[in-house]
């Protein structure tokens, strides 16, 4: 069976809809998920369903943050939208191999981090406790 060009498009359209339909247009999201997300407003209609899911994760929580932190969380996803493709990917593999370190050398990379993050910015600094490890 010999499709046309037209029904090849009209057969590609339907298998992505549930694609489509299970991302979230930045319209439906809440005032206060908006607010939170203002950053990533260009561009959230192009982000994978995983990453608009990663994203209201941190809008969930957003609320709860001190003004210092809300607003070290729109400088981070504002840093984070203008990185490109492969600069994302970067980041990506950067955290994973910080993951994969044993939980004494993780923790040193992360304080390090946290040291050099104070550094450049001394207000920040007081508003983020480092996380106490695990036991």
């Amino acid at each position: 069976m010999r499709l046309t060009y037209s029904a090849t498009l009209l057969a590609v359209f339907l298998l992505s809809l549930p694609a489509l339909a299970s991302a979230q247009a930045w319209i439906e999201l809440s005032p206060k998920q908006q607010q939170a997300l203002a950053p990533l407003s260009g561009e959230w209609n192009s982000l994978s369903e995983k990453q608009q899911k990663h994203f209201i994760r941190i809008a969930k929580r957003y609320p709860q943050l001190t003004p210092l932190q809300q607003q070290r969380v729109h400088e981070r996803l504002a840093k984070w939208s203008k990185l490109t493709p492969a600069q994302r990917q970067l980041a990506r593999e950067k955290y994973k191999s910080i993951n994969q370190l044993p939980p004494e050398k993780r923790e040193a990379v992360k304080q390090t981090l946290r040291e050099r993050h104070a550094r450049k910015h001394p207000a920040a600094a007081s508003a983020v406790q480092p996380a106490t490890p695990a036991k």
